[in-house]
């Protein structure tokens, strides 16, 4: 496919002319265009490899729970762009972004109220019949006529086990760090006891996993003396929380910002504005944390020093490893809360058996971006070695020709695979990147 500003001006299935990229990523990208109505709207472009037909099968799914606080697909399908599969989605028209309102200053309490109402019930539900949403941010979160929305795009299938598990506490996890933004603009939870109740207790327990979703919304429905005694109490998994009807979508008063300005975030000395702005979040240490690490690495190269001393002569440092099972096990417990916006739905060929047949073994790779011309490839795969070396980026064209794919960790397990693709979001790399065993797709 050619650069995605280079279709600028075309018309998606005869009906929905793509007007100004507002956002390339990745594989996917984000254009203004008009619904049919009249009014300005906003189409999600994805290409597809070999899976265009899982993505339109989790949209499909999400459209038919019905949830109220789900940002409403107008309508998806699927065509060719330049002879390669694409599908689309086209939003409903939103009033608000909650990134934008909370820049500006922060929720109220009966705001933040029905914020956290709003998306443990849509969390829930997708929790319930086995997806998880795994971009719970500021910027993922919509007013329409005054309810409140979260997109409904880059929903995926929860994955078996005790790794479906720890994706539905990261959903939680998120949850509890965007009321935290909401309600003092800042992602800093050791603040949480500054919080009103019951909210310092929702985003302390729903930050370290003792809560669940079901604790979170017993929490609003309480008063704060009942929250606080409580507060030592649960831990059920979100899996384990009933089904319950969907309740009718609440009103947001007007989802404007209490008119205080945005206190200063000391950091380090250095006295910031957090506006958290969209793709990555700020490192903030305390000056007591900061020494601490810095004695800490002062240890670890005295360390290194005399290590490389006394093995001048054998093997190079600094190649990684693949992942191994332990390690895949620890990323899932220790993932960070960063992540980037906004986000492609990981295919779910990635979520596959993994096995080919004695005869053909599984060849996971991790793809994170996809061009047309094998010299943009080599570039972008260079530039991703400058900065991120220990991702082994290549370039990697499955038919031998285009399209050729930049990725990351070269040929490995699906579980390895799977690992590789949160290191590399969490690395700075797009959310969109994605798993595919290509012993079985490449044609």
């Amino acid at each position: 496919m050619q650069l995605w500003t280079e279709y600028e001006g075309v018309t998606i299935d005869g009906v929905f002319p793509l007007k100004k990229l507002l956002l390339p990523e990745g594989r996917s990208a984000f254009f203004s265009t008009a619904n049919g109505k009249g009014e300005t709207a906003v189409i999600r472009l994805v290409e597809c490899h070999f899976d265009e037909e899982e993505i339109l099968t989790r949209w499909r799914s999400v459209d038919a729970l019905g949830h109220p606080n789900f940002l409403k697909l107008e309508r998806y399908g699927q065509l060719a762009l330049d002879d390669r599969p694409v599908v689309y989605a086209v939003f409903e028209r939103v009033d608000a972004n909650l990134a934008e309102v909370v820049a500006r200053g922060r929720l109220t309490a009966p705001q933040t109220a029905q914020l956290a109402s709003s998306l443990a019930s849509a969390l829930e539900t997708l929790h319930n019949h086995g997806f998880v949403h795994e971009h719970v941010e500021l910027h993922n979160v919509f007013n329409v006529g005054n309810v409140v929305k979260l997109r409904s795009d880059c929903i995926r299938e929860a994955p078996e086990g005790d790794a479906g598990l720890a994706a539905k506490r990261r959903d939680v996890h998120d949850l509890a760090l965007l009321l935290m933004k909401a309600l003092a603009q800042t992602g800093i939870t050791d603040r949480a006891d500054e919080l009103p109740a019951p909210f310092d207790q929702i985003v302390r327990n729903g930050v370290s996993g003792a809560w669940g979703l079901a604790e979170i919304k017993a929490a609003i429905q309480s008063p704060p003396s009942r929250v606080r005694s409580s507060a030592a109490r649960s831990s059920s998994s979100a899996s384990a929380i009933p089904l319950e009807s969907h309740p009718a979508a609440r009103p947001l008063a007007s989802f404007q910002p209490e008119a205080t300005e945005p206190r200063p975030v000391i950091v380090a000395g250095r006295a910031f504005r957090d506006q958290f702005p969209s793709g990555g979040r700020k490192l903030e240490l305390s000056l007591r944390t900061k020494w601490i690490t810095v004695a800490a690495l002062t240890v670890t190269i005295f360390f290194m020093a005399g290590w490389l001393f006394k093995h001048a002569r054998g093997p190079r440092i600094g190649a990684v490893p693949s992942p191994s099972v332990a390690s895949v096990k620890a990323m899932v417990a220790e993932r960070s809360a960063s992540d980037s916006i906004p986000s492609g739905v990981p295919p779910a060929s990635s979520q596959g058996s993994g096995q080919s047949g004695a005869t053909t073994p599984a060849q996971w790779r991790v793809v994170v971006y996809t061009y047309n011309n094998r010299v943009q490839a080599q570039k972008m795969s260079a530039a991703i070695d400058a900065k991120h070396p220990g991702l082994r980026p290549q370039v990697f064209a499955p038919s031998g020709h285009a399209p050729y794919l930049v990725t990351v960790g070269g040929v490995m397990s699906k579980r390895d695979a799977l690992a590789w693709v949160r290191k590399s979001r969490r690395s700075g790399l797009p959310r969109d990147t994605y798993a595919q065993n290509y012993s079985l797709a490449a044609r």
